[in-house]
Parts: C-alpha cells; sequence; structure tokens
C-alpha cells in the first residue's frame, strides 16, 4: 500500500477549490477540522480503508451522536457532541482519501448526503424525545422533535432540488460565484442578508445541533429551546424557499 506523507494528503485532498467551495465546507473544517483530518486521513489509507467504507463511518459516527440526544443528564449531550465532531472529522478525511487515491465512488456521495440528512433528522427527533423523557408529562415535545426533523429535512433537501431540477431542464452545473443565490429583488436580497448578522440558517448541522443540546442541557432549557428551534427552523425553511424561487439559481 501507498505511504502517504502528511503534505501529499494535504496538496492533493485539499485543494482550494474544495476550502473554497460556496456551500458545501462547514465553517469547523477551516477552522480546525482541516488541521486534524489529514492524519486521520494517512493512518486510514495506511490501513487500507476505501474511501466509502470511511463515509460508512462517518454515518454511523452521526447516529451515535443522534442515539446520544436521547440519553438525558449531561452525559448524552457531551456524547452527542463527541460523535458529532467525529462525524465532521470523518467527513473530511473520507473526501480527502477518495483525491489523493484517486478512488471515487458516486455511492460514496450519495452514502454523504444519507448520512448527513438522516443525522440531523434523527437528532431534531431525539431532541424531542430526550425533552420527553426530562419532563414526562410535556408528549407535545415528541410533536415539536417530529416537525423540526422534516423542516430540517426541507432545507437540506432544498439544495439538492435545485442541481435536479437544472438537469432535468437541462441547465448547466450551477456557478459557484456566491451572487447566485442572491435573490433578484432588491428588497428580499436585503432581507437576505440579514441572515449574515443572524445566521440561524446555519445551527441545524449535526454539529450546532449537538452544541445547542449540550447548552440546552447546561441551562435546563431544552422545552423552550425546542420550540424556538422548530420555530426558526419554519422561518429558515420558508426564507430559503424564497430566496431560491427569486434568485438566478434556477435559471440558466
Amino acid at each position: 500500500m501507498t505511504n502517504y506523507s502528511i503534505a501529499q494528503i494535504k496538496s492533493l485532498g485539499q485543494p482550494p477549490e474544495v476550502l473554497n467551495r460556496r456551500v458545501a465546507e462547514h465553517w469547523s473544517g477551516p477552522l480546525y477540522m482541516r488541521r486534524i483530518s489529514p492524519y486521520l486521513s494517512k493512518v486510514l489509507l495506511s490501513l487500507g480503508f476505501s474511501p466509502t467504507l470511511v463515509t460508512w463511518l462517518m454515518v454511523v459516527s452521526g447516529w451515535l451522536a443522534a442515539a446520544s440526544v436521547i440519553k438525558t443528564g449531561l452525559i448524552g449531550a457531551i456524547l452527542a457532541v463527541f460523535f458529532a465532531q467525529l462525524q465532521m472529522l470523518f467527513d473530511c478525511s473520507d473526501g480527502e482519501m477518495a483525491r489523493v487515491s484517486q478512488r471515487f465512488n458516486p455511492a460514496g456521495i450519495f452514502i454523504d448526503r444519507f448520512g448527513h440528512y438522516s443525522t440531523e433528522a434523527l437528532i431534531a427527533i431525539a431532541f424531542g424525545i430526550r425533552v420527553f423523557l426530562e419532563s414526562e408529562e410535556l408528549i407535545v415535545a415528541i410533536i415539536y422533535g417530529l416537525v423540526l426533523a422534516l423542516l430540517v429535512t426541507f432545507n437540506k433537501v432544498f439544495n439538492d432540488m435545485v442541481h435536479v431540477a437544472r438537469s432535468f431542464a437541462n441547465l448547466g452545473k450551477l456557478s459557484e460565484d456566491k451572487n447566485v443565490a442572491v435573490p433578484r429583488n432588491s428588497l428580499l436580497a436585503g432581507l437576505r442578508s440579514l441572515f449574515r448578522f443572524f445566521p440561524i440558517h446555519k445551527i441545524y448541522h449535526s454539529v450546532e445541533l449537538s452544541i445547542i443540546v449540550l447548552i440546552s442541557a447546561i441551562f435546563d432549557v431544552s422545552a423552550q429551546v425546542l420550540v424556538l428551534l422548530t420555530l426558526a427552523a419554519f422561518i429558515t425553511v420558508l426564507g430559503h424557499l424564497i430566496a431560491i424561487l427569486t434568485s438566478s439559481r434556477l435559471r440558466a
């Protein structure tokens, strides 16, 4: 087996076009994950792991994060944060390994999407169950968790639906230019810009959700946070839908 150096993995596995993607690179990547992931990628490559297998490890880590949320008390919340971070680390490594070893597999992309979508929906459902277990009488908490899961999934799926719609309409690949996502209406563009200061649309990834669960557990406000998350998710989904339909993303 080829023994890749850390320098090779960083050079081949972390090209600028990957790190500078408009929407795909999570904030934790450039902040710290991309500094750690080459070392994990080197170990996994030396052990003969395939990128697709590592993607499955990413999926399992996400599911463990969701399962941990159900366990009441700080231990469950801390475990959720740990497994969500592990999921993101595997998510960085599988792509690096694929680019370094030139082992690209469409199934890996599909599994990656499945992992993220299922994890974030499961964490939302698990949060509802957690609040129910903590309060016992708040059966409505489970309903909030289910609604939150549905909204989070919608918000994720919208981006893929844009690519599907463009493909069916025989349009080219969506540009990475950030201006493509800006609504053509100046009023809506101004409203959208407010999300730069109040980025509620970015709190529904597994990393952020797990951190929110931990903070709400520390301050014993899980029930209130669940309601606020659900209301914010509704606003996010509605805003995301309007932004897509009024931007140039569905135009040639």
